[in-house]
């Protein structure tokens, strides 16, 4: 399955992003996004492994536009705790065909990027979704 590539936009209260079939490797964390969200106070990340499993499942913070990338966690589970909020399920062993997200607070972050590693080589295919938002919606 080809990438179709990013689709999505950023106003300055709410983002959009959309990128399907997406085909990762095994080896190392391959990035499915990487989003800037300074003065967004939540963001939903949904993924679907629509070929093979995930094996690994990264998300990772920056405070500052000129700061490296910091790991906030390599192990989301149905119980998550600090900034992420929610969660289905635990997203480094998602199936293939199944749907995992999560929500996290994002309000003092510069941007998140999340990461995954899938169960085959190059036959792992992916598609990721997000949304956020400024405030409380109505």
């Amino acid at each position: 399955m080809a990438d179709s590539g990013q689709v999505g936009g950023r106003t300055g209260t709410s983002l959009k992003y959309t990128r399907t079939g997406q085909v990762i490797p095994a080896a190392g964390n391959t990035v499915l996004l990487d989003l800037t969200v300074a003065g967004l106070a939540h963001l939903g990340v949904e993924v679907k492994p629509t070929v093979n499993d995930l094996d690994g499942f990264l998300v990772e913070v920056k405070f500052n536009p000129d700061a490296d990338w910091v790991t906030l966690t390599s192990a989301i589970t149905s119980t998550p705790a600090g900034l992420i909020l929610a969660a289905s399920s635990t997203l480094a062993t998602l199936a293939a065909a199944a749907t995992g997200w999560f929500i996290m607070d994002v309000r003092g972050l510069y941007g998140v990027r999340v990461s995954a590693s899938g169960s085959v080589a190059d036959t792992t295919a992916v598609s990721t979704y997000a949304g956020g938002y400024a405030g409380v919606p109505v």
